[in-house]
């Protein structure tokens, strides 16, 4: 048995064979301390009176240093809580910062974007269904002439928005009188036919006069619909006429076979046209004649609306005048197309003759638009492309012109090319 060493004291090691050696930086064995610290570290514990070596007496220590069990003070650790009311999370150290400020001006982008885009819909929404109205000439309030555009290329979103515009004017029990302002290269029979069948409905339900005025172009499709009118002006630079009726087709069989390309589409026993006019396989005289007929009556139907809206003012046989040829304003006039030309200035001969047979002295003269939509502003091209040109020959087109021109069922009234643009490629109206 060994004897228990004093308190404060461990084992006997005389020559310190069992002292660890001191640290490099000079401090004290790891088993030196004040008193007490020998037993439960293990170490030696100095005689009573000597201070064991790197302390110092607790007069002489210096600021910082704890007087009571000679430890020095230590400050605070990082990510502990520090004394007073503060939240912990203050001392938790801050990871990632610069992407969370990225995060939150992404979010608050988003959030102000979202609303931006919310209220342009509202606003450009808030028309589709009236449109607005712009006065041109002021007057008696009481007394509209109204004026309704017809511009670009007629097909079923030209009609729709027509259609909106007479139904406000029908509507309106101050309108007087209708003008209709056309600028159109044409487009296709069934949308010029409604909207021919518009004007007629309207003139039935409200009996106002109703007066076309042309501008630089009211050829095909536009001159279908101008024959619903009561009376027609034309600028002396107006382009009108080319009565006539297109049905484009393209075949590229040829080519096909070229690169051993077959066409094997399965047709219903019986339903011999079904497939007619496929681009894919080569024409025969079967649907050549079956498609002359249906152009054949759409063009019947041109001349006939034509025949009925001039009815006592064309001057020659319809079968001549309707001969695809675009008429000037003053050949047009000459063949009892229109009824005047207007050298006065913009509407106005089609204002002052609407007015006078309404019997209004002092109207105000008001024009409908429609109001764009925040997609359709965003697409500019919508409205700057598609525009009839002066000369009726360039056109832009869309994709939407491709698909179209791709069905064989799909007829349409479209503006020639005049004598002087001979050798030019005619891009086909919608």
């Amino acid at each position: 048995m060994i004897p228990q060493p004093p308190s404060g004291q461990g084992p006997i090691d005389p020559r310190g064979a069992l002292s660890p050696p001191p640290p490099p930086d000079g401090g004290m064995p790891a088993s030196a301390g004040p008193a007490g610290m020998g037993q439960q570290m293990g170490g030696y514990a100095p005689p009573p009176g000597a201070m064991p070596p790197g302390m110092m007496p607790p007069g002489q220590m210096p600021p910082g240093m704890m007087q009571a069990g000679m430890m020095p003070a230590m400050a605070p650790m990082q990510g502990l809580r520090p004394p007073g009311p503060f939240p912990a999370f203050f001392n938790v150290p801050r990871r990632g910062g610069s992407w969370r400020t990225f995060f939150i001006v992404v979010l608050c982008l988003g959030l102000v974007l979202s609303i931006f885009v919310n209220v342009m819909f509202i606003g450009g929404g808030a028309g589709v269904d009236g449109g607005s109205q712009s006065t041109i000439v002021p007057g008696d309030s009481k007394h509209l002439v109204a004026v309704v555009p017809l511009v670009g290329v007629i097909d079923e979103n030209l009609e729709a928005h027509f259609s909106r515009f007479m139904s406000r004017a029908q509507e309106d029990g101050n309108v007087k009188a209708l003008v209709i302002l056309i600028d159109t290269p044409g487009g296709t029979v069934s949308a010029s036919d409604e909207i021919y069948k518009r004007i007629r409905k309207f003139k039935s339900q409200k009996n106002v006069p109703i007066v076309v005025a042309m501008r630089s172009m009211a050829t095909s499709g536009g001159y279908y619909a101008a024959c619903a009118a009561d009376y027609i002006t034309a600028e002396r630079t107006t382009l009108t006429g080319n009565i006539g009726v297109l049905l484009p087709r393209y075949n590229v069989s040829k080519l096909m076979k070229r690169w051993d390309i077959d066409d094997d589409t399965i047709i219903a026993k019986g339903a011999i046209y079904k497939y007619a006019g496929s681009p894919f396989r080569p024409t025969n005289e079967r649907d050549n004649a079956y498609f002359q007929s249906q152009v054949d009556s759409a063009f019947d139907i041109f001349k006939q609306v034509v025949s009925d809206g001039r009815k006592g003012k064309l001057k020659g046989n319809i079968n001549d005048i309707a001969n695809g040829m675009a008429y000037t304003g003053a050949q047009a006039l000459k063949l009892g197309l229109v009824d005047e030309i207007d050298n006065s200035g913009y509407l106005d001969a089609a204002v002052a003759y609407a007015a006078k047979q309404a019997g209004l002295t002092n109207p105000t003269v008001v024009q409908y638009q429609e109001t764009p939509s925040f997609l359709e502003r965003l697409s500019s091209a919508k409205f700057a492309g598609g525009q009839p040109s002066a000369r009726g020959i360039t056109i832009n087109l869309d994709a939407s012109v491709l698909d179209r021109l791709s069905s064989p069922r799909a007829m349409y009234l479209y503006q020639a090319p005049t004598a002087e643009d001979a050798g030019a490629p005619a891009i086909l109206a919608k």
